[in-house]
């Protein structure tokens, strides 16, 4: 079942206002609920001895820790039952899965990392990064993905002075390639491509049923760090539930967890549509 939540961030003088931010459990725990999350989609359940094994620990460690989450309501657990995740533990869950997801793409693809250490630095890094850190990120990769005039030759010409060969780097190699990126005239599109928002189009005219990949999201500052801690970060796939003039907001699935936002939020968020079909592959 999916779990209904506001996209405003909520203020954290009001404990009770039925969200928990990145960060306010330990690494540890908050590790123990994305794992949970991660078990049940991919085998629907999540049992002790699965999350065990999974993060590398005894089953009395899981139980303990279970036992402190179910004690702050961020899970249902009893002795030899699955573990379920309560609404809390749920919208926290997500946002972590979703940091991690973004972080591992920053590495690999903006940092040339490798798979393996991506995966792990991300791990390291989705817990203590702020969202204002978060958002800066964000908003540099959109930058050099999707910035006419840097775009995918700045990243290949990254991509190449990032080819190791017994430790060998060379930096003249990202200059050259920077060379064609800050040539043309400010506000013109590149001769070889185009404006990258060509195919974008608002989440807000996206129609019910369609499907997109978050690419960019064209708002002022307060806005966007609302909508970098709600997870609607860069290549995050959405899918549109509702949506339409007859209505004030738009309602939408984000990696199988529904949001609502309005009308004015959804058309900062520029996505590129795709098919139903590639959301699986």
């Amino acid at each position: 079942m999916w779990e209904l939540y506001s996209l405003a961030v909520p203020n954290a003088s009001k404990p009770d206002s039925g969200h928990a931010r990145v960060g306010e459990l330990s690494e540890s725990l908050e590790d123990y609920l994305e794992i949970i999350l991660q078990l049940q989609q991919e085998k629907r359940v999540a049992r002790v001895r699965d999350i065990a094994a999974k993060k590398g620990v005894s089953n009395a460690s899981v139980s303990n820790a279970l036992h402190r989450l179910a004690r702050d309501g961020f899970v249902n657990h009893q002795a030899h039952e699955f573990v379920e995740l309560t609404d809390l533990g749920l919208d926290l869950a997500h946002r972590i899965l979703r940091r991690h997801e973004f972080l591992v793409s920053f590495l690999r693809d903006v940092l040339q990392v490798t798979e393996t250490g991506a995966e792990r630095d991300a791990c390291a890094l989705e817990h203590h990064l702020s969202s204002e850190t978060l958002e800066a990120l964000s908003t540099f990769y959109q930058f050099v993905c999707s910035c006419p005039r840097v775009g995918v030759n700045f990243l290949q010409a990254y991509k190449t002075c990032c080819t190791r060969k017994e430790g060998s780097f060379d930096p003249a190699a990202v200059h050259l390639g920077c060379a064609n990126a800050t040539s043309e005239t400010p506000g013109e599109k590149c001769a070889a491509g185009g404006s990258e928002d060509d195919d974008l189009v608002p989440l807000s005219q996206l129609g019910p049923g369609h499907c997109g990949v978050v690419v960019r999201l064209k708002a002022p500052l307060a806005l966007r760090k609302r909508l970098v801690d709600a997870g609607l970060l860069p290549n995050v796939v959405v899918e549109v539930r509702r949506s339409g003039p007859e209505h004030h907001d738009v309602q939408l699935v984000v990696q199988g967890c529904e949001m609502v936002m309005d009308v004015d939020e959804a058309a900062a968020v520029l996505v590129r549509p795709i098919a139903v079909g590639d959301v699986l592959t």
